[in-house]
């Protein structure tokens, strides 16, 4: 697992093979094999994240792709669209944005 601790600043695009972590900020687009997650003082500021699943408990700015499942947190500010297969928001939650529902691509053969 990738950790973007509290009070670190990064400034570029990031391309993750497993999870990330991020406590601390990101200007630039995501890219996870796994999944993403925002602590909640973390702020990503990118075009877009993407991931299998996300989960945000801080800010983020940007389109967010995540076929398995999406989680916005009650403390999550998303401001950016969202297309996922399935979206869970908490109470408290700020989304402002679209959301479109996908389905988790099978791997070939298997459907």
């Amino acid at each position: 697992m990738t950790i973007i601790a509290k009070g670190t600043e990064v400034s570029g695009a990031l391309i993750i093979d497993g999870n990330i972590r991020i406590d601390g900020g990101i200007r630039g687009d995501i890219t996870a094999t796994d999944g993403v997650e925002v602590g909640k003082t973390g702020v990503v500021v990118g075009t877009t994240i993407q991931s299998k699943t996300a989960i945000i408990h801080g800010r983020v700015e940007g389109h967010l792709i995540a076929p398995q499942h999406i989680t916005l947190g009650g403390k999550a500010k998303l401001l950016g669209d969202i297309k996922t297969g399935n979206l869970v928001i908490e109470e408290g939650a700020i989304f402002h944005g679209n959301s479109t529902m996908m389905k988790e691509e099978q791997p070939k053969g298997k459907e």
